[in-house]
């Protein structure tokens, strides 16, 4: 499978009048990584049924988010910097919600619920799909569930990026099988170079971000995210650069890569 190259440069604008902002795109050089991966079988990961069939339910834990710093959404400053802890991770679409209503209403928090969504994903596919909807503008939900299906699917061999979520924890590196510090810590910026925009089709002002990870050579992944008018929440229109390939354990430790939900 060929994975599309694309500048996260490109105007904001441009994208969401596209189908979908395309795939493999770092903030500063917009360079895909192809890079081979560690087999981390999820028995999850392919299941089709959501929470309401007979599987068995996921116990929700009570989740705490402290933020040191802020991104401000109405006067863009570069390299704004925002970092969220965090004692754990939303299972369910409920438990999602419930992140989604103290995490939603701020720039950096919907880059976070745009990870957990994808986690939850990666164990059970309906009910991530449910959490993918939630955190992004319609244009680019099926972009995201396009590679998703590849990333979390254990049958896609090179493709299969479980440690995808994890890359972006702090602490967590491919030289420690991405063990990450506790509590979990997510650190989000204002891109260097790119103002918001004020998009009319979007009906609100695209705020262009990045999240930090250790899971590539260029390490801040371009996200773009905005709260349209009359909406509750910050939403993400555009985030190719966060599911591209990262890259997997190193072949220099004699360690594998452990679901961070069990971290």
């Amino acid at each position: 499978m060929m994975i599309k190259k694309v500048y996260f440069a490109i105007a904001i604008t441009a994208l969401t009048m596209s189908a979908c902002g395309g795939n493999g795109v770092s903030e500063q050089t917009g360079t895909e990584q192809k890079i081979q991966n560690v087999p981390f079988k999820n028995p999850n990961a392919n299941q089709s049924c959501s929470e309401s069939s007979t599987a068995t339910p996921v116990a929700e834990q009570p989740i705490t988010f402290n933020t040191k710093g802020s991104i401000n959404p109405t006067v863009y400053k570069a390299e704004e910097t925002a970092t969220i802890s965090f004692n754990g991770f939303p299972k369910t679409v409920a438990g999602f919600k419930q992140a989604q209503e103290q995490l939603g209403t701020t720039p950096e928090g919907a880059v976070l619920l745009e990870l957990f969504a994808f986690e939850i994903y990666n164990h059970n596919h309906a009910a991530g799909e449910e959490c993918i909807q939630l955190a992004n503008v319609s244009n680019n939900i099926s972009c995201v569930l396009r590679i998703l299906k590849d990333r979390y699917n254990p049958s896609m061999g090179d493709y299969y990026t479980p440690q995808l979520v994890a890359s972006f924890l702090e602490g967590a590196t491919p030289e420690n099988a991405y063990k990450a510090n506790k509590p979990f810590k997510v650190t989000v910026r204002t891109s260097p170079t790119h103002k918001y925009e004020d998009v009319n089709s979007l009906k609100g002002t695209v705020l262009n971000l990045s999240v930090f990870s250790n899971g590539y050579d260029t390490s801040w992944r371009g996200v773009s995210v905005v709260k349209s008018k009359g909406e509750k929440y910050y939403k993400v229109v555009n985030n190719p650069s966060m599911y591209t390939q990262c890259k997997p354990v190193s072949f220099k430790i004699d360690d594998e890569y452990t679901d961070i939900w069990n971290q």
